[in-house]
């Protein structure tokens, strides 16, 4: 299964129903659990074809704290096609940031094996290079070309090596501009370690990564907020 070998071969927002101005606001909790729940197990290919807007910004609250990342169709128009549903949906909710290491974090099994299984094989096609590397931009993760689904990593320091390396590099979709500081402050003690066990992360979850790698921090959730004008 692709998902188990993302970005290890290399080593190198809560908006429940989309955000403001679509109606969610008349919408009950459970209808709204409703859509959100459809979007995450069962996504179609029209839901998947949702165009994000030109710019966006999305906060992820999280065990250090909270920030906020914009993210910019121009550098990166599937990847942030893609992040857009995800962070929407609350699909990073429980995610820990398995691999910390000076130079990056990388998160996205969201410890729900049946889940991460709905999403191992929705694959979108690489971006071009836009933007680079830099500190506090995130990328998709990939093991391959083609391959990006749903783990990203962060940049904890300037990365440009990651724009050539690694059969075509890893385009930025985003970056963060404000609270940077959560990211500086992830448990790291386990380092690169857990990035072996991505076979078990990802077929008993967040229940495996609890055990053996005790500590990690974690999204408590992501809400997407007003499109950037």
């Amino acid at each position: 299964m692709v998902v188990r070998r993302m970005f290890a071969l290399f080593f190198p927002v809560l908006a429940w129903a989309c955000g403001g101005g679509n109606g969610a606001e008349s919408l009950s909790p459970e209808e709204l659990a409703a859509i959100a729940h459809h979007a995450l197990w069962e996504p179609s290919a029209a839901d998947l074809a949702v165009q994000a807007p030109d710019s966006f910004r999305a906060l992820f609250e999280t065990s250090t704290g909270d920030f906020v990342v914009e993210f910019y169709r121009s550098w990166a128009p599937l990847g942030v096609d893609r992040i857009y549903h995800l962070t929407r949906y609350n699909f990073f909710a429980g995610v820990r940031f398995f691999r910390v290491n000076p130079g990056l974090t990388q998160f996205g099994l969201t410890g729900q094996p049946a889940l991460d299984s709905v999403w191992s094989d929705l694959t979108i096609p690489d971006d071009p290079i836009v933007a680079s590397n830099m500190r506090g931009t995130i990328s998709f993760a990939k093991s391959g070309p083609s391959t990006r689904m749903t783990q990203m990593f962060i940049n904890r320091v300037d990365n440009p090596f990651f724009d050539t390396c690694c059969s075509g590099g890893f385009p930025p979709v985003g970056r963060i501009v404000s609270g940077i500081e959560a990211i500086d402050a992830l448990y790291d003690d386990h380092g690169e370690t857990p990035v072996m066990f991505q076979d078990s992360i990802t077929d008993v979850g967040n229940t495996f990564l609890d055990q053996r790698f005790p500590g990690l921090d974690s999204i408590v959730r992501t809400r997407v907020l007003e499109p950037v004008r």
